[in-house]
């Protein structure tokens, strides 16, 4: 869990375009999701009231900014069913709960340094990211969302976050992948599996793979110093 919790919307568009039936684009650079996301449909992961916050409620202070239960309890559920179809235990609420800070703390504050980088997403955006989600997943949106507890304006929220993050890592990090990395990592499966195919054919893939491992790193890197330098509070 504690590797990069950037893209909090990979596990339910996964999920989403899993159970329509499938799309690889969803599925590159989530390094996080179980290995048969399919499942992620036919399961779900109970909260209790107890678990919850209450939306107005504040739960982590990052500089001068509040993030409260309205972003914290449907994190919460997404971070912890992650943890079940991982086959990681459950029953530790005060884990689950310090790892959806964690996360929340990393996304504030790489919203913070967007916005101080004057990186936005607009309405339009959000809309047509939106649109583009629901045309591939067909009807299995609506339940994917009962299933997470998130409404259409939550969803839409969280996907606004993470267009954010995605033009932020397009922005400011210097991400590089050579030849030679490809033609390595390429050997590397070829001494696994003689029947993995030619270079050629699975050069892109392991040119994107290999791209977003490096994005994570460098996002993590850069998280990492911004944490030095804030002024964190947690509030519950």
């Amino acid at each position: 869990m504690k590797k990069l919790l950037m893209f909090t919307l990979a596990l339910l568009t996964t999920a989403v375009l899993a159970a329509c039936g499938g799309d690889d684009s969803a599925k590159e650079g989530n390094q996080e999701t179980p290995d048969n996301p399919s499942e992620q449909a036919q399961e779900s992961v109970e909260v209790t009231e107890e678990e919850k916050v209450g939306e107005d409620e504040s739960v982590v202070k990052v500089n001068d900014s509040e993030v409260t239960g309205e972003k914290y309890n449907p994190i919460y559920l997404q971070v912890k069913t992650t943890m079940q179809q991982s086959g990681e235990d459950i029953s530790d609420k005060e884990k689950i709960k310090d790892l959806t800070l964690d996360l929340l703390v990393e996304q504030e504050l790489i919203l913070q340094d967007a916005e101080r980088a004057g990186i936005e997403v607009t309405e339009e955006e959000v809309e047509q990211e939106y649109a583009n989600i629901k045309e591939q997943s067909g009807d299995q949106l609506p339940a994917m969302l009962e299933q997470f507890q998130l409404t259409e304006e939550q969803f839409k929220s969280q996907l606004s976050d993470d267009l954010v993050t995605t033009k932020y890592m397009e922005s400011e990090l210097d991400v590089e992948v050579t030849d030679e990395e490809v033609e390595e990592m390429y050997n590397q499966l070829k001494g696994q599996n003689e029947d993995v195919g030619e270079l050629k054919e699975l050069e892109e893939p392991i040119r994107q793979q290999l791209r977003s491992q490096k994005e994570q790193e460098q996002l993590m890197t850069k998280v990492e110093e911004l944490k030095k330098e804030a002024d964190v509070e947690t509030l519950i």
